[in-house]
């Protein structure tokens, strides 16, 4: 894995931590080799490690070669704008480590089981949307 990410990314990062609801508190853990940040949770007073992976197409064999500092609970970020992929739900589901791009874990971040998050379909926000805008 690596620490090859674009300068901006980490300070991006950081700025929607500090912007979260959900967020009480971050730190960049000292890790050789890799970006991984322990989040405080305000919601469910619990902290929860998000590596930022530096993958252009994360793939399986990046989610077996993630850090050993990741547990059931956590979170891999695929930190890259430009980077996509994934892994299998049901291999997601058995470990309990969730994977995604930025949006997706700022709206992990609100649920208890970060793993298990799934963002709504544009049809549902298309819903939200109408249903906000009926009431004004």
């Amino acid at each position: 894995m690596g620490l090859d990410l674009h300068c901006t990314i980490l300070p991006f990062f950081e700025e929607r931590m500090k912007e979260h609801s959900h967020v009480a508190s971050f730190k960049r853990l000292s890790v050789e080799g890799e970006y991984i940040y322990e989040i405080e949770r305000l919601k469910f007073y619990n902290c929860v490690k998000v590596w930022l992976s530096d993958a252009y197409k994360f793939t399986e064999m990046d989610y077996y070669n993630r850090p050993k500092e990741l547990k059931a609970g956590d979170y891999i970020l695929i930190a890259k704008p430009e980077g996509s992929g994934g892994v299998r739900r049901d291999l997601i589901d058995t470990t309990k480590i969730g994977v995604g791009k930025l949006g997706e874990l700022m709206g992990a971040l609100t649920v208890a089981k970060m793993w298990a998050y799934v963002p709504p379909s544009e049809s549902r926000l298309g819903s939200r949307l109408r249903r906000a805008v009926r009431r004004f």
